[in-house]
């Protein structure tokens, strides 16, 4: 436990997934908390939250047991008002120091549940623990997830700022914003997150006297709803982190013209017994097949919860370096899902680096699958429910190896010179909306995506009225009105 970054789990000596109410209102006490914040995310993705003053140890363990009560219709626009009352139950485990506070506070993510007491079916968090749990009933197998999150920090520039060319894995004094970057790491990781590792990533360019730099950071693999409440603080904190350097922290799709966009990237992984089952030996597995012939399926209609803005269509336009056909591949950056390289190498990599003998090892258990098409407009929790229901769909259906063999390829689709047949992504939200509609059926299996979230999600999409917006791009390059509209979403999500 000591070397956990998160302070509770130190001081407590137990993990996250066992803090009890008593442990809360102990460290309270014991550690002299002043606030109790109440968070959770809405239709946008963004923590809200409601501020609890710490007045009494039996007003914290009301609060901490029945939760408090809301009005659901502002929080959830699909939600009559006439109807709309709900409560609002903290998750222990999610609980972590607000790094921000300028007095004492702990943090903690909540759920909904109606008012009969049960969890309320159109929750986004809801949506992804059915998804996870059927998953799991249908198959007998678990599934993991992770994501790698990009995003651009926009700032001013003066006679210091030195700019790489590419700015891929940049460090100071080429990288302006590593600093930031650094502090997100260790503040993610003391707020729970399971933190890999971050980077510079290659967009890194000048516009309007204004320096464009990106970054990501990348989580560990882990249970799908923790891998949402991760991505939904991390958001958060470099926000803050924004505030705090006064720079712009941005997770917008695609930021300018021929300039590398931001995705999320999310990476799979399925056990049975406890053992990762994607790879035999050298060789894909069955079960990764069907899980990649199931999300390609699928994959238009998923743009309806990964892609969700109409900037997001920019960054999937052709030519603009981004996987927009549907398609797989090892170890290829082009297409939509991508077999990373893997880690099933018996013998020992660091043995050979330093000239020593150490004793070889299996890390086949590091494989994953990445999809590549989301970015950050996804609300996290149904972007990752509504993958699963597709791995779910392709380990279900018995031509699953026969489809994902004939989606196969070793091309590079950058280079507007190759040849090939796949088909591609939709190019607005309402293509989007029309290809969720024709596979609702699969969201909505077992119940798991409510006949209302997928209803509202189509009312929401086509309210852009985005059909054109590609085109006129496509023939008239960055204007007046691309600048417009980049800046309208650039805190949209």
């Amino acid at each position: 436990m000591l070397t956990n970054p998160n302070p509770l789990v130190q001081y407590l000596q137990k993990p996250a997934a066992e803090f009890t109410k008593d442990d809360l209102i102990r460290y309270v006490e014991e550690r002299q908390i002043e606030m109790v914040n109440f968070r959770y995310t809405a239709e946008d993705g963004k923590l809200k939250t409601i501020n609890f003053m710490v007045t009494s140890t039996q007003e914290l363990d009301i609060i901490l047991t029945s939760g408090e009560r809301v009005d659901g219709n502002s929080i959830f626009s699909f939600l009559p008002p006439n109807h709309s009352d709900l409560y609002l139950v903290p998750r222990y485990k999610t609980a972590f120091i607000n790094p921000f506070s300028e007095i004492p506070s702990i943090d903690i993510l909540c759920s909904f549940y109606a008012p009969d007491g049960k969890p309320l079916e159109s929750s986004p968090v809801y949506i992804l623990q059915k998804a996870r749990d059927q998953f799991k009933k249908s198959t007998g197998m678990v599934i993991k997830v992770m994501a790698e999150l990009e995003y651009y920090v926009i700032s001013d520039i003066d006679e210091k700022t030195l700019v790489s060319k590419n700015g891929y894995h940049s460090a100071e004094p080429y990288s302006a914003h590593e600093k930031l970057r650094i502090e997100a790491l260790k503040l993610i990781a003391r707020c729970g997150g399971k933190v890999r590792f971050g980077h510079a990533e290659t967009g890194n360019f000048i516009y309007n006297k204004k320096l464009y730099e990106q970054h990501e950071i990348e989580f560990s693999v882990g249970d799908p709803e923790d891998a949402a409440d991760q991505l939904a603080v991390a958001k958060w904190i470099l926000r803050m982190l924004g505030l705090k350097y006064q720079v712009n922290v941005t997770f917008i799709p695609k930021i300018a013209l021929n300039q590398p966009g931001s995705g999320l990237h999310m990476h799979f992984i399925v056990e049975h017994a406890g053992k990762n089952i994607l790879m035999d030996q050298n060789k894909l597995t069955t079960t990764s097949l069907k899980m990649i012939s199931g999300i390609l399926a699928l994959a238009p209609a998923l743009c309806a919860f990964a892609n969700s803005t109409p900037v997001s269509y920019l960054r999937l336009m052709s030519s603009q370096q981004t996987p927009n056909f549907v398609c797989w591949g090892i170890q290829n950056r082009s297409c939509l899902i991508r077999v990373p390289l893997g880690w099933n190498r018996m013998e020992s990599l660091s043995a050979h680096a330093n000239r020593q003998s150490e004793k070889a090892e299996d890390h086949s258990f590091r494989q994953t699958l990445e999809y590549r098409g989301p970015d950050g407009s996804a609300n996290p929790y149904l972007l990752t429910a509504a993958l699963i229901m597709a791995v779910l769909t392709g380990l279900l259906n018995t031509d699953s190896v026969k489809a994902a063999d004939s989606l196969q390829t070793e091309e590079n689709l950058f280079d507007p010179a190759t040849t090939h047949d796949f088909a591609s992504l939709p190019q607005s939200c309402e293509d989007a909306a029309d290809e969720l509609e024709k596979k609702r059926e699969f969201f909505e299996a077992d119940q798991v995506f409510p006949q209302e979230i997928i209803d509202h999600t189509l009312e929401r999409l086509r309210s852009f009225n985005d059909k054109e917006l590609i085109n006129n791009f496509k023939t008239y390059g960055e204007n007046q009105e691309f600048i417009k509209l980049v800046e309208s979403y650039l805190h949209f999500m």
